[in-house]
């Protein structure tokens, strides 16, 4: 059984400090798998309890393996390590392109990837700051499963720019050990930091004095339409500056958006340091992912490692973005035309639609499906509609704009 604990003390100490009480007793022991891979090479190979035809090679049942023709059968029909195909930890590591960094562990989605970081960190004595509107998957993760108080700011200041000053006041108020949750491309607002309020939000989380994890949920990587977008990552930025006596960045993200694979489930989850505390926490991930679903899908994570070393793959992306850029336009637009007020959107696949504080979000949703045929979300924080233009034909996106106002401007 492994002990990263001590090496994180003495390698990374806001890491250390950072860490949960799960997240102190986290440890990949030595089980199968470890023993399994330790006997790799054998000539009779009797470690781990895989079907094959006796030489590594699985014996599969054609009416499954037919449907993943392409793919390497080793990779795709046997178990995956509990961090992941060791190929595709490096190939991502490599399309991250960050220094320093730890080997990417592979998650099973996004969702996965923040939980283990959650798992990590969150407790009752460990805050989340985060801006408000967002995401509610944060509060099933980090309030309800590790009982983290989420200490939330809101998103826009009043000229409709980044809330740098909210969160400033948020960050004044920490004594202790907390994590900040930065989501850009945003899910529900669709904004991303300009490359003026990149700087200064770099500059206010490098003065925090308190250890501080921040967590860059970037499951919309890519995804920017505005010229003035911050249009990379802030885990870059930050992880190259951050003073291991307070800070650790993290980074999940994953094939779900950036390769427009929603149902393969393949995320990634990635430290902002390397050498032996990178590997400590990873090792930590790797015990929590071993402890819950104990390997990621085997076939998505083949399909993504393929997919990856295609030369096609950037014009295809490429592609991708422009339908959704085009969208975006025509959502931009339609607004106008109809008079709505839709919060800054520049990025992303979402734009919220500001109601009035005498108009409640979750009835104008449900007259939206009755009397318009619309389905969209109710964001009740901002008292705002999400529309999620990602999901609708550039030429429908005119007559989706008049059935909002339908509802919307009476």
């Amino acid at each position: 059984m492994s002990n990263s604990l001590p090496t994180l003390v003495a390698e990374h100490p806001a890491a250390a400090r950072l860490l949960s009480p799960l997240g102190r007793r986290a440890e990949v022991p030595l089980g199968i798998p470890q023993q399994s891979a330790q006997a790799a090479g054998c000539l009779r190979q009797a470690s781990i309890g895989q079907i094959t035809t006796g030489d590594g090679v699985p014996l599969t049942v054609p009416a499954v393996s037919e449907h993943f023709a392409g793919l390497d059968p080793r990779s795709a029909f046997l178990y995956a390590p509990t961090a992941g195909l060791r190929p595709l930890r490096e190939a991502w590591r490599e399309r991250i392109d960050v220094p320093g960094c730890s080997l990417p562990i592979v998650t099973s989605g996004m969702s996965h990837g923040l939980s283990i970081l959650a798992d990590l960190f969150g407790c009752p004595e460990h805050p989340m700051v985060l801006a408000d509107p967002f995401w509610d998957n944060y509060t099933t993760i980090w309030a309800m499963r590790t009982g983290s108080e989420l200490r939330s700011f809101p998103f826009f200041n009043a000229t409709r720019g980044f809330n740098l000053a909210g969160l400033g006041r948020r960050l004044a108020e920490l004594t202790g050990p907390a994590s900040l949750l930065l989501n850009f491309p945003n899910n529900p607002t669709g904004y991303t930091v300009t490359r003026r309020e990149a700087e200064a939000l770099i500059e206010l989380i490098l003065a925090h004095p308190h250890p501080l994890a921040v967590i860059c949920d970037d499951a919309y990587a890519g995804l920017y339409f505005d010229p003035d977008c911050y249009g990379r990552s802030l885990f870059g930025a930050l992880a190259a500056r951050a003073d291991r006596e307070r800070l650790l960045v993290c980074k999940v993200d994953g094939a779900t958006k950036e390769l427009v694979f929603f149902g393969g489930r393949v995320g990634f989850l990635t430290f902002g340091v390397g050498g032996a505390a990178g590997e400590a926490l990873v090792d930590k991930a790797a015990a929590i992912l071993r402890g819950t679903i104990s390997s990621v899908n085997a076939p998505a994570q083949a399909a993504v490692l393929a997919a990856l070393s295609d030369p096609n793959l950037p014009s295809q992306q490429e592609e991708v973005l422009g339908v959704l850029r085009r969208r975006y336009d025509a959502l931009t637009s339609a607004l106008k035309v109809e008079g709505l007020d839709a919060l800054p959107f520049n990025s992303g696949c979402f734009a919220l639609i500001q109601l009035r504080p005498d108009q409640d979000a979750d009835q104008l949703r449900l007259r939206l499906i009755r009397e318009q045929s619309t389905g969209v979300i109710a964001v009740p924080s901002a008292n705002a509609l999400r529309v999620a233009f990602c999901s609708i034909d550039e030429v429908d996106i005119p007559d989706l704009a008049a059935r909002l106002a339908a509802v919307v401007r009476p």
